[in-house]
């Protein structure tokens, strides 16, 4: 009977250990091993925002360094341009550098006749008349020099007519013409 007691016994130990061990490994699960995976999750979803906040904050830092070389980009040819069209008159370095020119090349001034602003949309013009004289050659080389200023002129209504050389000037024509230059708004 003793055996029986000590089977019986060993029988409830072993569901005891069990029991024990169940409620321990469910103990265990339920309260250590489930917070910390849910927390695992939870940081792993909030890096995962993270990285993706950091990538596109990279990509709009690519962008803006982008934007940035465009724009001083930009700003180099509004200075190029302004300097083809500036927004001042300006007109005594302009007529300073037409009378230069002139003179480079042996063309001398008849008449020099400043004319009114004309305004157009987005640009007014400046038109200056001359009466000049000399030799075709220098003419040319003149109308060629100055259609390579950086601010635009252009040349309109040119009359050439010939001249007779005498022996205090060797003018072979004698022109009048119409520079036309320009002020951006």
């Amino acid at each position: 009977m003793a055996t029986k007691k000590t089977g019986n016994n060993k029988n409830q130990k072993n569901i005891l250990i069990v029991i024990f061990s169940v409620v321990a490994i469910w103990s265990y699960w339920n309260y250590l091993l489930k917070p910390v995976n849910n927390d695992i999750k939870s940081l792993r979803s909030q890096l995962l925002k993270k990285q993706q906040q950091l990538e596109t904050t990279r990509q709009a830092a690519m962008e803006c360094y982008i934007l940035e070389a465009e724009y001083k980009i930009l700003q180099l040819e509004a200075a190029e341009l302004e300097k083809k069209l500036p927004f001042k008159k300006d007109m005594p370095k302009l007529i300073s550098d037409i009378t230069k020119s002139l003179d480079k090349n042996r063309i001398s001034i008849q008449t020099f006749t400043p004319g009114p602003e004309v305004t157009k949309t987005y640009f007014s013009e400046m038109p200056i008349s001359l009466q000049v004289r000399g030799s075709y050659h220098n003419l040319a080389t003149f109308l060629a020099e100055i259609g390579q200023y950086e601010r635009i002129i252009n040349t309109y209504d040119l009359n050439i007519m010939p001249v007779a050389p005498t022996k205090f000037s060797s003018d072979t024509i004698s022109a009048s013409l119409k520079l036309v230059t320009y002020i951006g708004k």
